[in-house]
C-alpha cells in the first residue's frame, strides 16, 4: 500500500536539497578534478554546516552562507601566500579574504540570533505551537500558488553557422578583477577560455557575463 508523503516533509526535503546544491556550487574548487576530491570537499562542507546545528530551513541557509564565505576566505589566503604571487595581487587577495571572512561571521551571528530566538520561543508551548502553525499556513499558501513547469519542446537548432560578419567582435577591456579570478580559480578560467565561454552543465557557480568577456579578452591579449 503506497503512502502519500506529508507535504510539509516533502517541502522541507526539497528545501534542504536546494540548500545543499547552493552550498556546494558556491564553494571554491576542490584540490583536483577527481571525483574523490569533489566528494571530500562536499562532505567537509556538509559536516561544517551540520556542526552549526541548524533546525529550520532559514537557519540552514545562514549556516550555508557562513561556510561558503569562510571557504572562499581560506582560498584567498592560500593564493595570497603563494610565493609566486606578485605583491599587488597578494595584497588584493588578502583584502578579499578579509571581506569574505566578515561576510562569514555576519551570517554566523545572524544564525546564532535566530537560534536564540527560536530556543527562547520554544520554551513557551503556546508560542511554539503558534509559530509552527504560522509556518504551516505560510508554506501551504505559497505552495498552492506554485504551478509545475510545463514541458517545453526542444528548440530546433540550425546547424548552419551564421556569417562571420554577423558575429559581434566587441571586446570590452579586461580589468584587474579578471586577473584575480584567474589567480583564485585557474582551472575555471582555463576551462572558460578553452571553451570560449562557460560550458554547459558546469558544477561550479559561473561568473557573470562581464567577467567571462574579460577573461576571454585577457586570454587573447596574452596569446
Amino acid at each position: 500500500m503506497t503512502q502519500t508523503q506529508d507535504p510539509a516533509i516533502r517541502r522541507t526535503a526539497l528545501a534542504y536539497r536546494y540548500l545543499f546544491f547552493t552550498l556546494t556550487s558556491s564553494l571554491p574548487p576542490p584540490r583536483d578534478d577527481s571525483p574523490e576530491a569533489l566528494h571530500e570537499r562536499n562532505e567537509a562542507a556538509v559536516a561544517a554546516a551540520a556542526s552549526l546545528c541548524p533546525v529550520t530551513v532559514a537557519e540552514a541557509r545562514f549556516a550555508a552562507q557562513s561556510i561558503a564565505a569562510a571557504a572562499h576566505a581560506e582560498e584567498c589566503l592560500r593564493a595570497a601566500n603563494d610565493p609566486q604571487m606578485p605583491l599587488p595581487m597578494s595584497l588584493k587577495c588578502t583584502a578579499q579574504a578579509a571581506s569574505m571572512m566578515r561576510q562569514s561571521q555576519s551570517a554566523l551571528r545572524s544564525l546564532q540570533r535566530m537560534q536564540a530566538i527560536r530556543i527562547q520561543r520554544d520554551k513557551d508551548e503556546a508560542a511554539a505551537e503558534a509559530a509552527a502553525m504560522a509556518e504551516h499556513i505560510t508554506a501551504s499558501s505559497m505552495t498552492a500558488r506554485l504551478t509545475p513547469p510545463a514541458a517545453e519542446p526542444e528548440p530546433e537548432i540550425d546547424p548552419t553557422p551564421p556569417p562571420a560578419a554577423e558575429i559581434p567582435q566587441a571586446e570590452p577591456p579586461a580589468g584587474p578583477d579578471a586577473e584575480l579570478y584567474a589567480v583564485l580559480y585557474p582551472q575555471r578560467a582555463a576551462l572558460i577560455r578553452r571553451h570560449g565561454g562557460v560550458p554547459p552543465n558546469v558544477t561550479f557557480g559561473p561568473p557573470d557575463e562581464d567577467m567571462v568577456r574579460a577573461l576571454l579578452a585577457t586570454d587573447k591579449r596574452e596569446t
